[in-house]
């Protein structure tokens, strides 16, 4: 029997990523540019009990994972709160968070004492130069703490890592060297036009020439994908896993099974449209009503397009030809 969160397409949506923010203290060169984005009124955040709420309903018609991001998840002040309300809710089977990791050294053990399952870290570079230069932040020493404090609390460790042609593709190896001799799995991520400073073709690396090159240096064992964004694989004589997420040249879109909600309180049934329902004035009204807000979830589930529409490769440059992305975090 098919789950009441199935959309149009057969595919069960049982994943929440949630935005706590659409704030960053990082302006890395493939998302945000150098001066930043105007920020959304605080009055226009949800607060820790809307979000528990939306999630809270999302589990009870048969969501299962939820994810923090942001923006920068860990600028959200008493972000560790959040995470207990969430970790406590019913049917819950899968609590994870999205970070920079700039914040992680001194809030990994209270993520884990809270409920925190898994996280995720991103890191483009294992150069201290070069991830000045994609962050525009200086502080490599603090995200590379963070991620051995994460490990230190016993987190599920994964690290993130677009690779952009021309930019960071000679770390491939390197990073692949990291997840051989590390309990982690390294996520390698293609660019994609998400970006604040524009369309950049020629950054493109194929996800198959990464996974190609691993495969010449490292003897690689596949692990069932499922619903998983990304297709992993386990190093054998190592102690970590691969990961590769081609969301560009290798689309997954026909398994994917996430909704998105915005810092500012509007559902989002897929990355790449537009398309978003709005939940606030039903959190915020005089006499919210569950029921109301189980109808939108269902009807963002049921509005989930088939695909993101993209194909690869991409030629423009023009702006005005690729998705519109509203930066409010997720």
């Amino acid at each position: 029997m098919s789950s009441i969160l199935t959309d149009s397409f057969g595919r069960t949506i049982d994943y929440l990523r949630i935005s706590v923010t659409d704030r960053c203290n990082f302006r890395c060169i493939y998302c945000m540019p150098p001066e930043g984005i105007p920020t959304l009124p605080r009055e226009e955040i949800l607060t820790f009990e809307e979000i528990a709420r939306v999630a809270r309903i999302f589990l009870k018609l048969g969501g299962r994972r939820l994810r923090i991001t942001g923006g920068e998840p860990l600028l959200r002040k008493n972000v560790v709160e959040l995470v207990e309300q969430l970790a406590g809710l019913p049917k819950l089977k899968d609590l994870a968070l999205t970070t920079n990791g700039f914040f992680l050294s001194k809030l990994a053990q209270p993520l884990k004492d809270a409920g925190l399952q898994r996280i995720n870290i991103s890191l483009d570079s294992l150069d201290h130069t070069q991830f000045s230069k994609l962050t525009k932040c200086s502080k490599f020493e603090d995200v590379w703490e963070g991620i051995e404090q994460a490990l230190t609390a016993d987190l599920k460790v994964k690290i993130n890592v677009v690779i952009m042609k021309g930019i960071n593709e000679k770390e491939i190896l390197r990073f692949g060297g990291l997840a051989k001799n590390s309990s982690i799995e390294v996520r390698f991520i293609e660019f994609m036009p998400l970006c604040g400073t524009g369309w950049r073709p020629e950054w493109v690396f194929p996800i198959k020439e990464v996974r190609d090159l691993l495969k010449e240096n490292f003897t690689l064992a596949p692990i069932p994908r499922g619903q998983e964004v990304a297709e992993s694989y386990r190093i054998e004589n190592g102690k970590g896993n691969v990961g590769f997420i081609a969301s560009l040249t290798e689309p997954f879109c026909d398994s994917c099974s996430r909704l998105r909600l915005t810092a500012d309180g509007k559902l989002r049934s897929c990355l790449f449209s537009n398309a978003e329902v709005e939940l606030k004035p039903w959190l915020r009204g005089a006499e919210p009503v569950d029921e109301m807000i189980e109808r939108i979830i269902i009807q963002a589930v049921r509005s989930k397009p088939a695909g993101h529409g993209m194909t690869y490769p991409i030629t423009t440059k023009n702006p005005e030809e690729l998705p519109k992305i509203r930066f409010v975090g997720g």
